[in-house]
């Protein structure tokens, strides 16, 4: 199975477990998202991201710049853990 047909059993399987009211209310938004464009303006596979600054783990500021020195960089953004 591809990892694409994963997420959508995956997705699936959250649309029937998630209450109806709070499935309007990501839908919605997932609408919105969709129409307002954004998705033209994202990075897509292969493009460069543009340079930043992100504090590291003891608050140090450094640069993805700084972090492509040492090699390939995988970033991730944690929603939370709740």
């Amino acid at each position: 199975m591809s990892l694409t047909e994963e997420l959508a059993k995956y997705r699936e399987g959250s649309r029937k477990r998630i209450p109806e009211n709070k499935l309007a209310v990501m839908d919605t938004a997932a609408d919105g998202l969709e129409k307002s464009g954004i998705l033209n303006k994202c990075l897509k596979a292969g493009d460069v991201a543009p340079d930043f600054v992100l504090p590291n783990a003891r608050n140090k500021g450094i640069s993805l710049t700084e972090l492509l020195a040492n090699g390939p960089v995988v970033l991730s953004f944690y929603r939370g853990g709740w």
